[in-house]
Parts: C-alpha cells; structure tokens; sequence
C-alpha cells in the first residue's frame, strides 16, 4: 500500500546533479570524494573551500573600497551640477536594481520555507508510522502479557478440580500449556518490535525541526527586508539630493554589502551539501542521521529494497504466529472446560482472554500496515523530493540573489561616495547647494564692508565711533592706507 498520488520512485533533480558535479577539493587543491559525509573533516574542508569563494571576493572589494575611499575624500574640486545630476541618477538606477535582486531574494526565502514545510509534514507522517508501531506493540504486549496474567491464572486454578475424563483434561491442559506459552511469546515479539523504536522521536525532531525552519525564514526575511529598505532610502536620498542621508546610507550600503558575501558564503555551502546529500538521500538518511537505529532497518524503510529479512518484520510473524496459536489453544479450551468443570470462575477467564486474544489481533492488523515499507518510501520519497527539488531551487535562487545584491551594494557604495563626496553643503535660495565638500575657509567668508557713514544731526560723532572707524580703515603690514580712509578721517576731524 502507498499514499495516493505519489509515486515510490525518486531520481535526483537536474540542478542537484550539476551543484554536484562542482569540484570538491582540499586545501592542496586535489580532488576528494563528493559522497556527502558531514562526519568526515575532508568532505567539509571541500565545502569550506566552496564556501571561501564569496569571502575571498568580499576582501577584494573591502580593499578596493577602501582604497577608492583613501583617494576620492581628498579631492576638493568642485563638479559642475551636470556631473552631480548624472551620479543622482545612476544612483536610483542602481538602488532600483538591488531592489529587484532583493525581491528575488525574499521569493525564494520564502519558497523554501514552503518546501522545507512540505519535507516536515510528511516527516510528521513518518512519525505517525512509528508512533502506530509503538502503540501497538506497546497495546499487544500488554494484551498477551500484563492482562492476561490473571485469566490464566483463573483458568489453571478451575482445572485443577477433579474430573472422571482424564483424556479431555489432559488435551485442555495441553491447550492451556500451549496458550501460556504462545501469549508469552507474542508479549516477547510485541517487546521486540518496540525496543528499538523506543528511543526514536520523531515528533520531538520535527517539532524541532519546524522551530529551525521558523526561525530561518523569519530571520531571512529580516535581512532581505533590511537591504531592501537600505535601497529605497538611498532612492529617496539621491532624489532629494541630501548629502547627510548619502554618508549614513553608504555605511548602511556596505553593512548589507558584507552581509550579501558572506550570507552568499553559507548559501554556496549549503547548496553543494544538499546537492551531495540529495544524491541518495535514503543512503545519507541512514548512515548521518541521529536516530540510533540500525542502517539497514533504516534503509530497508526508506529504500523499500529487500535484500535480506528485516528485523521488525520477523518479529511482527512470530507475534502472528503466536497470537494465532493463542486462538487456536483457546477456541479448545472454550470447548472442552465448560463440559467438565462446573467452575463459576470459568467463563470469565475464557471470555477475558478472548477479549484480550481480539485486541491483539487488531494490533497486529494495524502493525502489518504501519510496517510495510512502501508507506514509509512514500512519505520519505514526498520529504525528498520536496527538500531536493523546489527547496534546492529556492536555496540556488537566493544564492544567485545574494551574489547579485553583493555587487549592485558594491556599486552602490562607489557611486554613493562619489556623490555625497562632491554635493555641496550650503544651499541657496533657489534650493540648489552651493558650498562644495571640503572647500577653503576663504570662500565661505563674507567680504567686509565700511558702514556708511550717518547723515549729520547737528552733533558732533563720539569719539567711540572715530576709534573704530580707524580700527577698519588700519592698514595691514606691507599695504599703505587707502585715500578713501584718509579722507573720512579727515572730514570726521573738521570743526562744526
């Protein structure tokens, strides 16, 4: 049996195939085998080397930023406005594309949130599986073992009376003998079909799991949504032409640019390792993951191939066998000790254990069920294929994403220094700035002029006013007086 609609065959996706075929190398620059191994120190040495790539371009470009950075504050020169217009514009241009690069970063976040929500609901059907297999072997063992202590016990007691018919009482003596040891047996069987389950947790893991993956997607939307609130304030900034808002946003352009690389860095890793893993995904399950099973238990469930018995199926046809022996054994007792024995106690025991004999033919209906493998390939091959194909998808287009936002903030951070550089920081009052960056001390100085000198009211002026009229008109050393001055000194020493 299966799950409707999906089909037990699986075959690695094409863009698993080629994020595999990327080299795996190690530190001397050989070829290491690409078997995805997360244990082995080789294997992820070749994945921290993938990985470096997207960090070693990100100290190329912080040193060439900063260099750039080094040469373009010195320079004092004022830009004609055509050539600040034409930075603006390439400014909002790019700020326009990074934000596309981002919305394409926040699609496939939140694709793979979808993705990896579909591998854990069908996790969660797994867990059902194992949970049923618990269950009931836990509901078998206590039919065949716990509850029927006490009706055997009843039952051996009522044919311990006396009879005539020694041969009926020795073949009912044979069936309770027989029931005994066959309700044991099954209790065993029923124990052994859940020991090695009982440390498995799956419903913690993927509770877990879900937790993970919640946080993930909320903390990737977070970050998307930062840069992509970084290129709509850099928009705004260039459009109003505010040099403030171009020298804190160019420190907010080249945060998200580190954040883009590195970011890119985890996302190459993780995609090459998923690729590798998604190879044979039953295989890597069974051999990596921590669930303290055997392997190939593990992977007899999870790639349905019967190459030799299982151990869970051979104890699930003992426990039939014994349950049936069990029928058999009691439907010879319900015969012959109602005939023989005049016991009140009697029918009680028999119908208790008939009862108990009902329930664990029941649990083993549904034990013949959640253990079949072809339930379980199909929910791991649904997990799969959701994790392998449309969340190795999202996980590449982020990469592509982060890559594509690393170099636009990367061009951001050039052309927003180069403006915010070059804007002048005193506006006129027709809007436009005036003062360049960092201009000389003598531009921005007014000019001095003489007051005029107030027209005569009959007084003569203070002596205050003649001693700063002098102050002004005092020539600097090297630059003799001015006849202008001379002058009105003159006139201001005339008698009235």
């Amino acid at each position: 049996m299966g799950v409707p609609g999906v089909t037990d065959e699986y075959s690695p996706p094409r863009l698993s195939r080629l994020l595999h075929a990327l080299p795996h190398i190690n530190v001397t620059l050989h070829r290491v085998n690409d078997t995805f191994a997360p244990n082995s120190p080789v294997y992820l040495e070749s994945l921290g080397i993938l990985g470096s790539i997207p960090g070693a371009w990100l100290i190329l470009t912080l040193t060439v930023l900063l260099i750039y950075l080094l040469t373009r504050c010195c320079d004092r020169k004022q830009r004609p406005p055509r050539s600040i217009t034409a930075l603006k514009i390439t400014l909002m241009i790019l700020s326009v594309l990074c934000c596309g690069a981002i919305g394409v970063g926040l699609f496939g976040n939140d694709d793979l949130h979808n993705a990896m929500l579909q591998s854990i609901q069908a996790g969660n059907q797994l867990a059902a599986l194992v949970n049923t297999v618990k269950n009931q072997s836990s509901i078998l063992e206590e039919a065949m073992g716990s509850r029927a202590r006490a009706p055997l016990a009843r039952l051996a007691d009522a044919l311990d009376a006396p009879v005539a018919n020694q041969t009926a009482l020795g073949t009912l003596l044979r069936a309770l003998s027989a029931l005994r040891n066959n309700a044991s047996a099954a209790a065993s069987a029923a124990d052994n079909l859940r020991r090695p389950l009982a440390a498995l947790n799956l419903d913690a893991f993927m509770k877990r799991a879900w937790v993970w993956e919640a946080a993930r997607w909320a903390g990737g939307m977070a970050g998307w949504c930062c840069g992509g609130a970084v290129c709509v304030a850099l928009l705004a900034a260039a459009a109003r032409r505010s040099r403030r808002a171009l020298l804190l946003l160019c420190v907010g352009a080249l945060g998200a640019l580190v954040v883009c690389w590195l970011a890119g860095a985890v996302l190459a890793a993780a995609a090459v390792a998923a690729a590798d893993a998604c190879q044979e995904p039953a295989a890597a399950l069974a051999h990596h993951a921590p669930h303290n099973l055997p392997q190939d238990m593990v992977h007899y469930y999870l790639s349905c191939k019967v190459s030799r018995e299982n151990v869970l199926t051979a104890e699930l046809r003992n426990a039939q066998r014994a349950v049936v022996a069990v029928r058999q054994a009691l439907a010879v007792l319900a015969r012959g000790a109602p005939q023989l024995f005049n016991d009140p106690g009697l029918q009680p025991a028999l119908g208790a254990l008939g009862a108990g004999t009902g329930e664990a033919e029941r649990a083993l209906v549904a034990l013949s069920g959640a253990l079949e493998c072809r339930m379980a390939r199909a929910y791991f091959v649904a997990a799969a294929r959701a994790a392998c194909d449309a969340g190795l998808q999202a996980l590449s287009l982020q990469l592509l994403a982060a890559v594509a936002a690393g170099f636009l903030f990367t061009a951001i951070v050039l052309v927003d220094s180069h403006a915010w550089i070059y804007i002048n920081t005193k506006r006129g009052g027709g809007g436009e700035e005036q003062a360049p960056f960092l201009s000389s001390g003598a531009s921005s100085q007014a000019s001095r002029t003489l007051p005029r000198p107030a027209a005569y009211n009959g007084k003569p002026p203070s002596y205050g006013a003649a001693v700063q009229l002098m102050d002004l008109e005092r020539p600097s050393p090297g630059k003799p007086p001015s006849y202008g001055a001379d002058v009105q000194l003159m006139d201001f020493d005339k008698p009235r």
